[in-house]
């Protein structure tokens, strides 16, 4: 596992999700009503579903010599999407917004 990308990038989708909810009002329960889905859309979701694939399949997705010597696979890809939403909802969301609004 690459932890330092794992976190560095969490930090930065996070920084988008912040971004895209507080700046353009994009929130996950609009997109519910407005797709007539029966799920709340939270990109924990989509990690998840990279997370387990990625546990089985090992291998590097990118070159090593363009992360200077780190590999990143799927697996750490799938952990940082999930890692991203859990700062979303139990720090950004309650420091700023109150409550943790998870399902």
């Amino acid at each position: 596992m690459n932890i330092p990308f794992i976190l560095w990038t969490a930090c930065f989708l996070e920084i988008l999700t912040y971004i895209f909810r507080f700046g353009f009002d994009f929130h996950s329960r609009s997109i519910q009503k407005k797709a007539h889905l029966p799920l709340r859309v939270h990109h924990m979701y989509l990690g998840l579903v990279l997370l387990v694939p990625g546990y089985f399949y090992t291998a590097s997705l990118f070159p090593d010599f363009i992360l200077g010597g780190s590999a990143i696979t799927l697996l750490d890809i799938g952990i940082t999407i999930a890692l991203s939403d859990m700062f979303h909802h139990f720090a950004v969301l309650p420091f700023f917004h109150q409550k943790i609004d998870f399902p």
